[in-house]
């Protein structure tokens, strides 16, 4: 607790998690705004055929939720792995941790109340997110004149765990890689670009070999099971192809992940001299 305590009042007076949380939140009334006046445009015409009044029915209070965990994930998913990486590598180059190390808690209590931190963070953003678009669908209904008619709190609670679970997973890929790595520039480079090139690009093209033990492998990346499970509630995100699984066998998969990242960055931070 006194850890966590000490990470908490770190992270909140740091003005670039808040600011990493604030563009992600940002991204959703964008989102809103320019769909909206995109959809409403006397040039517009739809490419995949669904009637606009449809495609302005996705902006209303009763599909706020699988908007978001839909689409957002994919981009706040990135920012997060920036965020988790950041926090964590920065210690290493502000030379903090020689310091933290020496007095009590011991690294374990540290680390655990680093991760806990960062998963409040987590949950704020989230929660944020999703208050955003349900103002924002409030008032696009009303503007439109169209009838209010919000979904179940359950399909509501799932959507936020479902985006809370793929924020958490990018977050401790990032902290784990910044361990690794000894500093935020590269655990960020190297992370971006393993999405990017690996589970985007990579994998979209060796796609049309339509190799069986090629898609059994992807199968297990964490991409690719984030975007299964955001695909499950209507994935508007850049790779139609992620949904590959399940999306429950993808929530099994993603709490794997963030159990092995937590297990990475324990045995580095045990097993490995601070300098």
């Amino acid at each position: 607790m006194i850890s966590f305590k000490a990470e908490w009042r770190k992270l909140s007076r740091r003005p670039a998690v808040w600011w990493l949380g604030a563009f992600i939140v940002g991204i959703v009334a964008l989102l809103y705004v320019f769909s909206w006046i995109e959809y409403n445009s006397p040039t517009f015409h739809s490419d995949s055929g669904v009637p606009v009044a449809l495609l302005k029915a996705n902006l209303y209070p009763a599909h706020f939720a699988a908007l978001i965990a839909g689409g957002i994930p994919f981009i706040g998913g990135a920012l997060m792995l920036v965020m988790g990486a950041l926090v964590a590598g920065s210690e290493y180059g502000w030379g903090t941790f020689k310091t933290v190390y020496t007095q009590r808690p011991g690294r374990m209590q540290v680390l655990g109340g680093q991760l806990a931190a960062l998963s409040a963070i987590n949950g704020i953003v989230v929660v944020a997110l999703f208050a955003v678009a349900a103002l924002c669908s409030f008032l696009i209904a009303g503007i439109a004149g169209a009838a209010v008619a919000w979904p179940a709190g359950i399909d509501i609670l799932k959507a936020m765990a479902a985006t809370a679970l793929i924020f958490e997973v990018n977050t401790l890929f990032g902290t784990a890689m910044a361990y690794l790595l000894r500093q935020s520039a590269l655990a960020i480079g190297l992370g971006l670009a393993y999405f990017l090139a690996i589970e985007t690009i990579l994998f979209r093209a060796l796609s049309g070999f339509h190799i069986e033990w090629l898609t059994t492998v992807e199968k297990f990346f964490v991409g690719q099971n984030a975007g299964a499970l955001a695909a499950s509630f209507g994935s508007r995100g850049p790779n139609p192809s992620a949904a590959l699984v399940s999306a429950e066998q993808a929530v099994f998969v993603l709490i794997a992940y963030a159990v092995a990242f937590v297990m990475v960055a324990t045995v580095l931070v045990r097993a490995r001299d601070v300098a």
